[in-house]
């Protein structure tokens, strides 16, 4: 009897049927929205080459190159920000119509970017004004990506957390492809057009993309979980202060897994564009062995995040952070000798990102309760994305330009991974529980 009684009830088969088209439209929206997400954020590493002399008059080329990766950089130091506002407007107000705003202001910012006049025409203004709307674009990114990882984790059943969960990892990669094969087509036009118009054209692709978001984004629904939560308590009024409070460590031990992956992800995928001219490559090779680095990483997460449902969320990024101290090196010292066998290497090391990237957001999710979980996935995402994603590519050009050794970057990468690792050790897999 006892064991009867301890049993979940059984759910009308409607139920069911409902339940799993709830979850996947919420795993539907989460990849189309942080697609667009990564493709208005990214467009700008890929372009860093191109902009910097448009935007900042120095007479070195490094310098300008630094300046232009330290805008990229400083738009993630607001990206916590973003995390608490949006965060908060998450879990007081529900996570559907806060996904509505970021996915707006992230897309309004980086239309106008394309829209910037550039020093030769307005001075100082111009870095000033590049700098204004990254900042902006942080915002958004802030409360966007942690705000569709947990939609979807609330929104699917335990069973199939992990597999719909990848969709938030697998839109932001298809989003940075995107941005790469959009540069590398303009790059490919005759004489200067990516340096006149070209990069304009790359920035202004966001607005219609905006709109087929919004359009979609509008018939996701509310996440089970929060309507439950809402029904049966006030949301609480201090989301940040609540995981300070009861999840400290679960916050840290996020932030730090986001910065091995995102470290090793960039220092294998974007920074490449940068690393392949600093070795006298054509910007239109670099951006197409980008995109293709950043699709192979893709091919893995839908298996891997079906994986974690059965072997467990931790497991599988140690797979993950162990392939890149095992390959980072011998690939950065192959890029100078033999640009083929490097690039399979790279290759291989995006998937082993795509494992991580397949799984960590719905770990993340996992570590936190229903009243704040909007907030601490975002906040600890986005602090580990300052020293991770924000600063990899600005600390690998700066390792190169004060070392004078090409692939000091890759030392880098497998500092990440073992913090990664190491961090890994502490974390709780709770996959097989409920949210």
């Amino acid at each position: 009897m006892a064991i009867f009684e301890s049993e979940p009830p059984v759910q009308p088969r409607s139920f069911s049927v409902e339940r799993a088209s709830v979850a996947r439209r919420a795993g539907i929206s989460a990849a189309v929205g942080t697609g667009i997400e990564f493709f208005d954020f990214t467009i700008y590493a890929y372009l860093a080459t191109t902009i910097a002399p448009l935007f900042f008059a120095a007479h070195d080329q490094m310098v300008g190159l630094l300046a232009t990766l330290g805008v990229y950089a400083i738009g993630y130091i607001a990206r916590p920000l973003g995390a608490v506002i949006f965060g908060r407007l998450g879990d007081q107000r529900g996570r559907r119509p806060t996904l509505l705003l970021t996915v707006t202001l992230m897309g309004v910012a980086t239309a106008l970017t394309g829209l910037l006049p550039t020093y030769a025409t307005i001075g100082v203004a111009a870095p000033i004004l590049l700098t204004v709307l990254r900042i902006g674009q942080s915002i958004a990114a802030g409360g966007e990506i942690g705000g569709a990882a947990v939609l979807v984790a609330e929104s699917a059943p335990r069973k199939r957390r992990g597999i719909l969960g990848s969709s938030t990892s697998l839109g932001a990669t298809i989003g940075a492809t995107l941005a790469a094969v959009v540069v590398g087509v303009v790059s490919l036009l005759p004489g200067h057009a990516l340096a006149t118009w070209g990069w304009r054209a790359t920035f202004l692709i966001s607005v219609p993309l905006l709109i087929v978001c919004l359009i979609y984004r509008l018939r996701v629904e509310e996440s089970p979980i929060f309507q439950q939560m809402v029904a049966e308590h006030t949301p609480v009024k201090a989301p940040v202060s609540g995981v300070l409070a009861r999840r400290k460590k679960g916050l840290l031990k996020v932030a730090l897994i986001t910065f091995a992956v995102t470290t090793t992800g960039k220092l294998s995928s974007l920074y490449l564009v940068v690393h392949f001219a600093e070795l006298g490559y054509p910007v239109s090779v670099s951006v197409w062995f980008a995109a293709s680095f950043t699709l192979a990483s893709a091919t893995v997460m839908v298996y891997a995040g079906h994986l974690s449902d059965q072997w467990g969320r931790r497991r599988i990024m140690t797979i993950g952070f162990g392939g890149f101290i095992a390959l980072a090196i011998p690939a950065y010292l192959l890029m100078d000798v033999n640009l083929i066998a490097a690039a399979v290497l790279v290759l291989i090391l995006n998937l082993f990102h795509g494992l991580n990237l397949a799984v960590y957001f719905t770990a993340f999710a996992e570590q936190f309760p229903n009243e704040f979980r909007y907030t601490g996935v975002a906040l600890g995402y986005n602090l580990g994305s300052v020293i991770g994603g924000g600063a990899a590519s600005l600390v690998a050009t700066a390792l190169v330009a004060s070392t004078g050794i090409a692939i000091s970057p890759s030392f880098y990468i497998v500092f990440a991974a073992v913090i990664g690792l190491a961090t890994l050790g502490t974390l709780r897999d709770r996959s097989q529980a409920e949210l």
